[in-house]
């Protein structure tokens, strides 16, 4: 039996378009289980999200339905703890990532918006539709995630050239570093990478089934 766990990014969820897309195609092989981790499933629990606690959360997911071995697909900043699981612990076969996130980049000020109390900022979530608060925890916490580290098991990343999020560049750079283990495929798409959808199951099936 083959598990897939997908990693949502920031202010997403397990419902977002492309964890309902894989989830749908696999369906279709019984063989395979999928799931989609959500990393902050109410409210208050995106107010205190942080890295360290996206890679616990992945942990005991993992440990609750005892699953020795895992592929993980990371989506831009589900691609850190995707990394930084298979790099502590064993039991990660492959990694695909999605625009990813290499290392943690500072989310204040451009991504959120005036303060609302000492620590806190308001953010819109795409899951919940509404600005939500975060504390500055993440911020704190993020300096633990501030260099790329070198990948732990066979790494496949997508990334779009009109990425405005997170540039290419970062995953031009980490491939050509680790080039026996990391190999970056860039299409003409923006950080969503909803254009290339069918690519994304087509490297499921080859890269992490295959």
């Amino acid at each position: 039996m083959n598990t897939i766990i997908y990693l949502h990014g920031f202010a997403s969820s397990s419902q977002g378009t492309k964890a309902v897309f894989l989830r749908e195609r696999c369906q279709a092989l019984p063989e395979v289980q999928c799931y989609a981790l959500d990393f902050t499933p109410t409210p208050r629990d995106f107010e205190f999200m942080t890295v360290s606690g996206m890679i616990a959360r992945l942990r005991q997911f993992i440990l609750d339905r005892e699953l020795p071995h895992v592929s993980l697909i990371g989506s831009s900043l589900g691609g850190l703890p995707a990394l930084h699981y298979a790099a502590r612990y064993e039991g990660v076969r492959r990694v695909l990532l999605l625009a990813p996130a290499l290392f943690y980049r500072p989310k204040l000020p451009e991504s959120v918006a005036s303060g609302t109390e000492e620590g806190t900022f308001r953010v819109y979530h795409h899951a919940f539709q509404r600005d939500l608060p975060l504390r500055q925890l993440i911020e704190t916490d993020g300096e633990s995630y501030r260099m790329p580290i070198p990948p732990a098991v066979p790494t496949r990343i997508i990334h779009g050239i009109e990425d405005a999020v997170i540039p290419i560049e970062h995953s031009r750079q980490y491939a050509a570093r680790y080039p026996e283990m990391v190999s970056l495929i860039a299409v003409p798409d923006t950080h969503m990478l909803h254009e290339h959808l069918p690519l994304f199951w087509e490297q499921v099936q080859s890269f992490l089934l295959g």
